[in-house]
């Protein structure tokens, strides 16, 4: 009995550890899979921006119907600060997990809404005032998750694991696009001959029984013990939103510094580089579909391999490095390109995907420790939607803009080595934290 009694307290802490540990393996599982089934949605509609244009911009000029459903498009970029501001809020006064329910459930209930809509042919302008209107929805939702997701998993993973845990957020993304890809692929084949509206309705529709089980696995997750133990000691902002600007002002505009930075590379170098592929350098679609493909699958197996670097050597060194690459790879990697070189540009894309996985991994630890718990959430959510604004809505327009101008088609690597330059600058002005301060950096 002496012997049991002795080992009580030692077996007591294993077994705390133990459940801490299944517990944050079940928040980073929740929590990402929620960002997958957000970053599904909210990429569907790109994928099938053509078959909507014809159902809901009708009209004697394709292009211009084109155009119309792109702005849309764009549009939710605009209102994702708002989101991230709205439920930030949610998460830093009511819990993470609360706000995490409300992502989701305006997500899938959006998606699902716009696979149901009526086309013009049926209600006339009441039908692209719909689509824009849960368009807007999605964007105010997407607007929310990351800083949700980040903060959460964040608050629960083992310090010496958090930016192996929270690499799973940019990682299943960068999945939810490519599932989103592949259904409008699948159901264009199926029906763009003969049903055409339920080409473009399924990807959409899919989207229902995917919030169901997305729901169902975040209410089985507890709050995270950060927020749970500042509840208990009544030290929840009151208006963090207020909070965030008065108090923590610098470490707001890094954030979104390494948002822009973050989404410049995500955007240019993941989604306008298929454009770029197609429109610029006249590859065939298929050849190009194919090489994005291989890229962004290497890319989803490398981040969270970079996540346990990044917990290795520090989020400041592994984004150090990652601009470093942007900066010397971007020009000799687009060089390689081109249609009469299948082989070589499969491989200078995968290369390219070096800087930008390292930037995931970096990122996403970088964000949550630039603040402390009582305003993480809003500042993380709004932070990061800021960026998005001009990284992902701006900066492909950009690029297409500068090559008309200019004839050159090397400007999407003077952008993205622009950007590593900024990411640098941006590094060389994060401090560690004081001890006893509730964030890491700042």
């Amino acid at each position: 009995m002496e012997h049991a009694v002795a080992y009580t307290p030692a077996l007591d802490q294993e077994e705390a550890r133990a459940r801490h540990v299944s517990e944050a393996k079940k928040a980073t599982v929740a929590a990402s899979f929620g960002t997958f089934l957000e970053y599904y949605d909210f990429s569907c509609y790109g994928y099938v921006a053509a078959m909507l244009a014809s159902s809901f911009f009708p009209g004697a000029d394709p292009t211009a119907a084109l155009l119309s459903t792109l702005a849309v498009f764009g549009s939710a970029f605009v209102v994702r600060p708002l989101g991230g501001i709205f439920f930030g809020h949610i998460g830093d006064r009511y819990g993470r997990k609360a706000a995490l329910l409300a992502t989701v459930l305006l997500m899938g209930f959006s998606s699902t809404a716009i696979g149901l809509l009526p086309t013009y042919a049926s209600i006339g302008v009441a039908a692209p005032a719909l689509l824009i209107t849960f368009r807007l929805l999605q964007g105010l939702s997407a607007g929310g998750e990351i800083g949700g997701a980040a903060s959460y998993i964040r608050e629960w993973a083992p310090p010496h694991r958090r930016a192996l845990y929270i690499s799973f957020i940019p990682g299943i993304a960068v999945l939810g696009k490519a599932t989103a890809a592949g259904m409008a692929g699948i159901a264009a084949a199926m029906f763009a001959k003969d049903s055409p509206d339920w080409a473009w309705r399924v990807p959409f529709l899919v989207a229902f029984p995917l919030m169901l089980g997305c729901l169902w696995i975040r209410l089985r997750i507890e709050d995270s013990p950060e927020f749970k133990a500042l509840q208990t000691a009544g030290g929840l902002s009151k208006a963090p939103f207020g909070e965030l600007f008065r108090a923590y002002p610098a470490s707001l505009v890094k954030l979104m510094l390494f948002a822009l930075v973050q989404t410049v590379g995500t955007y240019i170098g993941t989604v306008y580089v298929a454009v770029y592929m197609k429109a610029v350098l006249k590859m065939p679609q298929s050849q190009v579909g194919f090489i994005v493909l291989i890229a962004i699958t290497c890319a989803a197996v490398l981040i969270p391999i970079f996540g346990w670097v990044t917990d290795r050597f520090g989020a400041k060194r592994v984004l150090a490095a990652s601009y470093g690459f942007y900066i010397v790879l971007s020009y000799p990697m687009y060089a390689l390109m081109g249609p009469d070189s299948f082989a070589l540009s499969v491989v200078a894309l995968v290369v390219t995907m070096l800087p930008y996985t390292l930037c995931q991994a970096g990122s996403y630890l970088m964000y949550p420790e630039l603040l402390p718990t009582r305003v993480r959430s809003t500042g993380v959510s709004f932070g990061h939607s800021f960026g998005s604004v001009i990284g992902g809505g701006l900066m492909p327009y950009l690029a297409t803009a500068l090559i008309a101008w200019s004839g050159d088609i090397m400007i999407p690597t003077y952008m993205l080595m622009a950007n590593g330059a900024l990411g640098l600058l941006v590094i060389l002005s994060v401090r560690d934290a004081a001890p006893g301060d509730a964030r890491k950096y700042r």
